[in-house]
């Protein structure tokens, strides 16, 4: 199986999950401050989050990549944090499991 790139630009996947980490932030801040549109932002983050994450799974799921059960576990155990970090590894997991010819 080869490496399938996602069904939208990578580039569009990045802007969601950097988005989603923002907007989770500013909407958790502004609910401890109580600002009024707080929940406007902190829903608007979580619908985006969860896109996010539904797209980044099936991305591990579809791939061979290296460690996939450790990375998906991780995706439940710490969801806002784990698909930047799988974004930013994706290529090297990747090669590295092709190089293992597995």
């Amino acid at each position: 199986m080869e490496n399938q790139d996602f069904k939208i630009s990578i580039k569009t996947v990045w802007v969601l999950v950097i988005g989603n980490f923002l907007l989770t932030i500013l909407g958790a801040f502004a609910k401890v401050q109580h600002w009024e549109f707080s929940q406007v932002l902190l829903t608007i983050g979580l619908i985006i989050f969860f896109s996010t994450w539904i797209i980044v799974f099936s991305d591990m799921a579809k791939n061979r990549i290296n460690n996939k059960f450790f990375w998906m576990i991780s995706m439940f155990i710490l969801p806002t944090i784990s698909p930047l970090i799988y974004l930013i590894q994706r290529n090297k997991l990747i090669r590295l499991e092709n190089s293992f010819g597995l």
